[in-house]
């Protein structure tokens, strides 16, 4: 009787082990990845040519914050990283805050920019 048990666990565990070994890895393929472009570290104004698309402008920016139009029908994007004042202390410890504003011609190509730096105490 101690040997029917002993063997039925046994065997029960072994059964229970094999699910474990299976692997899928050789049968499904592999998503192909594209290849990451190095990320542009340049302070942002230095990323700006006159002449630029707001396209070209978006992808080397990102989404502008915020956006106007002037009454020449000339619009404005305008950069600012004030997110960091959520940091505990960045401010206090005089961390800056850098404001970026990109203004475009009728034609929405870049005419000018202008930069400028803060903190907050």
């Amino acid at each position: 009787m101690k040997r029917t048990l002993i063997a039925s666990l046994l065997i029960s565990t072994a059964l229970l082990g094999f699910p474990g070994c299976a692997s899928d890895k050789g049968q499904k393929p592999e998503p192909e990845k594209k290849p990451e472009q190095a990320k542009d570290t340049r302070p942002m104004d230095q990323r700006l040519t006159v002449g630029m698309t707001k396209d070209e402008v978006r992808k080397a920016l990102g989404n502008a914050g915020n956006t106007s139009v002037n009454s020449d029908q000339e619009e404005s994007w305008v950069y600012t990283d004030r997110a960091k004042a959520f940091i505990p202390y960045y401010s206090m410890s005089g961390g800056k805050f850098h404001h970026l504003v990109v203004n475009f011609d009728k034609d929405g190509k870049v005419k000018n920019w202008s930069s400028n730096t803060t903190s907050s105490y």
